[in-house]
């Protein structure tokens, strides 16, 4: 064993070490990473520098070097064991051959790691580990290990851009993870969560109707706009690794639909929520038709907010919706570009066109007028002014005839004229707007189907209006579409022609459901698969779609509908029908086709019986019959 002289220096060396690391790490401006696995492996660096910078041999009663060293190495192994569980739960699918490799070698080195025994006597050296920092590329070093720990709110709610990619990274692993949705709070406890909304719900009550955005970071500068995600985390969490994080010369704009159908519409809101609290001048969250109650709730986000944290969920779930009404309604962006969900809105004050079908005056608004309403109430409460223009903002589209109608839903329909009319009056070169995707297109032969990520609607003296839509690889209901999500980068010195980066999120993981029994956990379910074509084409249906059924055996029990996993077409839809309603038709048909199914299976065993029933009297009057004669 080393004379403890030579392993205090040993020990002293490895201590100002740690403490130059440590120093050396938090000096280093992570805003300017674009690599969000470079930025995951310095935030463990630093960890493990704090760590060993705090061990102070000096207080320790007996100067056991030797009993410190094996307690940094205890808490060495200890992480060890985690940081395996991490690696044997990774996603071998999404890996080429040499990143395979990388977490193979990474898993063998750990593994060896967990599997020491360190006795004191045999303890001559302090253990070296080498940690690989990445360059910036896609390949996986020991940036890919994430410690499984909940996440806890910070002291006087300042968050550092440390702990928003440390939420980042927690979420995402969490989404990769083989978990059901009860185990969520282990992640992000609900009292972050809760905090979360409330500190955004603050700094976002306090901003414009229409917030305006001046860019004066120079030639440098420049504004992300970012289309509808749904839900889509993982689109989002891929905006953030192509495009850069939001810094002092970049800005975010979000045009709103956060929730939505994907599988993470809770987290993608709490992620955006935490940038808009570290860097509220620099990020901006546009409320969308989704952010309603009325939407909330037809898109099963209660569902989702209380699968995620039990009866809690129910009152993060009305927080959520308190924070919507905060949500500004549009942007202009350097005296530019004007950005809102849905599009134009209608005035009280000045008639611009006339609606020729009914011979009323239709008033185009203003942004004045816009930054006059009051936005924080519930759309739907009731049918005045401020609640109409909210509704048009969020819901209105564009079309290729002139003038400015009313549409058969909540918002307006407008033309070219009005886009031209809009930009003049408001000194503006540009709109850029979301709300419409590829299922909202399909049926649109007049527009672009938006598979790009994006379309140029109108071309216009003034300028042009642009749509934008950032969820690629959409499923809505029971319909899925191969597009791509896309956002517009906008750069001085106008800042009024974007460049569009389109892109694709091809494996995602899907979330896991808590399956409820009913009944006894032996029970035999008999399922039934329904492959028959009659009856399909009396009501249009030209592809019958295929599905599962689990029929009860007890009459207490509850007929339980599986989802179909493929994609079935040719459910005769209305031409005109619209989100919510067209997947709320379309579920009506499966509950349609469910009954039918049921119905079916049991006039088949009636029949059968009757003919059984029918045998046997036929039985019973010959033997009658017989029995007579004698």
């Amino acid at each position: 064993m080393p004379s403890p002289e030579i392993s205090k220096r040993v020990l002293d060396a490895k201590l100002e070490a740690c403490k130059y690391a440590f120093l050396k790490l938090s000096a280093v401006k992570t805003t300017r990473m674009k690599s969000y696995k470079q930025l995951r492996t310095l935030l463990t660096l630093k960890e493990i520098a704090r760590r060993g910078a705090d061990r102070d041999f000096l207080k320790d009663p007996e100067n056991s070097v030797t009993r410190i060293l094996c307690s940094v190495l205890k808490q060495v192994v200890s992480n060890a064991d985690r940081s395996l569980k991490s690696l044997r739960g990774f996603h071998y699918e999404t890996l080429d051959d040499q990143e395979k490799g990388h977490v193979t070698r990474m898993i063998t080195s750990v593994q060896g790691m967990c599997s020491r025994k360190y006795e004191l006597d045999d303890m001559t050296e302090p253990m070296e580990m080498e940690i690989y920092l990445g360059n910036g590329d896609d390949s996986v070093g020991f940036s890919d290990i994430v410690l499984e720990q909940p996440i806890s709110w910070p002291l006087e709610s300042q968050l550092t851009s440390e702990w928003v990619e440390s939420l980042m990274g927690l979420l995402n692993q969490f989404t990769w993870k083989n978990s059901v949705s009860s185990e969520f709070p282990s992640t992000l406890p609900y009292s972050v969560a809760v905090s979360l909304v409330d500190c955004a719900a603050q700094i976002l009550d306090k901003e414009a109707n229409c917030v305006r955005i001046s860019c004066c970071g120079g030639e440098s500068s420049r504004v992300i706009v970012v289309g509808d995600l749904h839900g889509q985390l993982h689109d989002l969490l891929k905006i953030f690794d192509q495009s850069g994080r939001p810094s002092e010369n970049q800005w975010f704009v979000f045009s709103g639909n956060y929730i939505g159908r994907g599988s993470w519409s809770l987290e993608v809101f709490l992620v955006l929520l935490a940038w808009k609290i570290l860097m509220p001048e620099r990020v901006y969250l546009l409320r969308g038709s989704s952010e309603t109650r009325v939407s909330a709730e037809e898109l099963g986000f209660l569902k989702e907010t209380c699968d995620r944290y039990a009866e809690q969920g129910a009152v993060l779930y009305s927080k959520c919706i308190d924070c919507f009404k905060t949500l500004p309604l549009a942007s202009v962006i350097s005296d530019s570009v004007y950005t809102t969900h849905g599009g134009l809105f209608q005035s009280s004050s000045r008639v611009v066109h006339e609606d020729s079908t009914t011979n009323q005056s239709l008033l185009l608004g203003s942004l004045e007028e816009l930054d006059k309403i009051e936005r924080r109430r519930e759309v739907g409460e009731d049918n005045d002014g401020d609640i109409n223009l909210i509704n048009h903002v969020l819901w209105s589209c564009p079309w290729m005839a002139d003038g400015l109608s009313e549409s058969n839903y909540k918002g307006l329909l407008w033309g070219a004229d009005c886009t031209e009319s809009f930009l003049k009056q408001s000194n503006l070169k540009m709109i850029i707007r979301s709300h419409e995707g590829p299922d909202a297109r399909s049926d649109r032969e007049d527009m672009e189907n938006m598979l790009r990520g994006y379309s140029v609607d109108h071309e216009v003296e003034s300028g042009k209006l642009c749509t934008i839509f950032s969820a690629s690889n959409l499923s809505q209901g029971s319909r899925s579409y191969e597009n791509e999500g896309s956002y517009a980068v906008l750069e001085p010195p106008s800042f009024s022609e974007p460049k569009f980066v389109s892109y694709t999120v091809e494996n995602v993981p899907r979330p896991l459901h808590q399956n409820i029994s009913v009944g006894s956990s032996t029970q035999q379910q008999i399922m039934w698969e329904n492959r028959t074509e009659h009856g399909f084409a009396s009501v249009g249906i030209s592809n019958p779609p295929s599905w599962t059924v689990s029929l009860p055996s007890e009459p207490s029990q509850i007929l339980q509908l599986q989802e179909p996993p493929q994609v079935f077409e040719g459910l005769p839809l209305p031409d005109n029908i619209e989100e919510p309603h067209k997947s709320n038709y379309d579920y009506l048909f499966r509950l349609i086709g469910a009954l039918k199914q049921e119905v079916q299976i049991r006039d088949t065993r009636e029949k059968e019986l009757m003919d059984h029933l029918t045998k046997t009297k036929a039985t019973l009057e010959v033997i009658s019959q017989m029995s007579s004669s004698l």
